[in-house]
């Protein structure tokens, strides 16, 4: 009489948790759940490349600073590069632009920014007052999307790094390759200007980096 190959149930269990388990490793994508920003007093390089409209310039260092600071009762993180600053808040919105002197260029409200967390496919987009200047203002239309999580190569190195796409109602886009998670920072931004624009029509300007945020 044949015998009946019987394979133990607790075995059957083991191996498709196994196979569930490798699946779901291989299948989870990553995500940056949050900003962190460079340490208080770090300082970077990068590298500037622009035409048209942003200028004509090929490849000019610009160190970068890090410093906190409140302003209207808010805390913000300032970046100052280039004779001027960009105020960030602690998500990456961006709240104001200023120029020498401390000069204010633009405001956004609310700030310009990121929804976290950010994974591949994610979309959202933001009605936002923007003021030029001091006084002008104009209601301004954002559409974000996080096209895809990839390796990035820039004089400072080979990053992994999320490309986000950011487009707006004047024609502006900027594409990102950002590192919000590790090293606070972007390691590649390119922006693009039609000639439609009303900042001086055409213009394409890329920004590397150069140097890792430190503190000495």
């Amino acid at each position: 009489m044949k015998s009946l190959s019987i394979t133990h149930p607790l075995r059957l269990a083991t191996v498709a948790c196994c196979a569930a388990l490798v699946a779901g490793c291989a299948s989870v994508p990553p995500k940056a759940e949050r900003y962190i920003a460079p340490p208080v007093g770090a300082s970077w390089k990068v590298q500037v490349s622009s035409t048209g409209s942003f200028g004509n310039a090929s490849k000019v260092e610009q160190q970068v600073s890090l410093r906190d600071v409140v302003v209207e009762g808010r805390p913000y993180h300032r970046f100052d590069a280039g004779g001027g600053a960009t105020l960030l808040n602690d998500s990456v919105g961006l709240f104001m632009v200023l120029g020498p002197g401390d000069r204010q260029v633009m405001r956004y409200d609310p700030p310009l920014g990121y929804d976290f967390p950010l994974e591949v496919g994610k979309t959202w987009t933001q009605d936002i007052t923007l003021t030029v200047g001091g006084t002008t203002k104009t209601p301004m239309k954002a559409q974000w999307k996080v096209e895809a999580y990839e390796g990035v190569t820039v004089p400072a190195g080979t990053f992994k790094a999320w490309r986000v796409v950011f487009t707006d109602n004047f024609g502006f886009k900027q594409t990102t390759w950002s590192m919000p998670e590790t090293v606070g920072t972007y390691a590649k931004r390119v922006n693009e200007r039609p000639a439609t624009h009303p900042q001086g029509g055409a213009g394409t300007q890329v920004i590397e980096l150069l140097t890792l945020p430190a503190v000495k």
